[in-house]
């Protein structure tokens, strides 16, 4: 991987998500700057040395910049992108929860009845579950960091 600053990473990252991987597309360098979280001027630094560098293509009329990845650009992202996901997804989580079986407001067994949402059950995680939930109140000595875990955990949104 070259030596690409966090900066890059995250303005080449923001111009993907704008579809700069095929297509050349329409920026501000304020528009920029606010969605990488860094002034105007620091955003205009950052196109300039990745298309010093060859990561992007830049056209410029009058005020108006478009912006295209280019192959070495995105060859980058996907090399950053298989580092990130064999690091992050090599990690197998064990994690121990204690806690007691509450009664809930009996809404589980009526949202798990409707057709719709054990449909999407079905079509994203090929399982139908029981029609109903399970309520755990957690134990205060509960580690805080393992619920912090699995809240960081990325879910499927049903």
């Amino acid at each position: 991987m070259s030596d690409l600053k966090i900066q890059h990473i995250l303005t080449l990252t923001q111009l993907l998500s704008k579809g700069a991987r095929y297509n050349f597309v329409h920026i501000t360098t304020s528009s920029l700057g606010k969605s990488i979280k860094k002034s105007q001027q620091a955003a205009s630094i950052y196109l300039l040395e990745l298309e010093n560098n060859g990561f992007i293509e830049r056209l410029m009329e009058g005020r108006k910049i478009s912006v295209k990845i280019t192959h070495k650009g995105y060859s980058e992202l996907v090399k950053l992108n298989s580092v990130l996901s064999s690091s992050l997804g090599a990690t197998t989580y064990n994690m121990e929860l204690k806690g007691s079986v509450i009664s809930g407001f009996g809404e589980g067994a009526y949202y798990m009845s409707l057709k719709g949402y054990t449909k999407q059950f079905k079509s994203k995680i090929n399982y139908i579950p029981f029609p109903g939930t399970l309520n755990i109140k957690l134990n205060q000595q509960c580690d805080s960091q393992v619920v912090q875990q699995l809240a960081d955990l990325e879910g499927i949104m049903i």
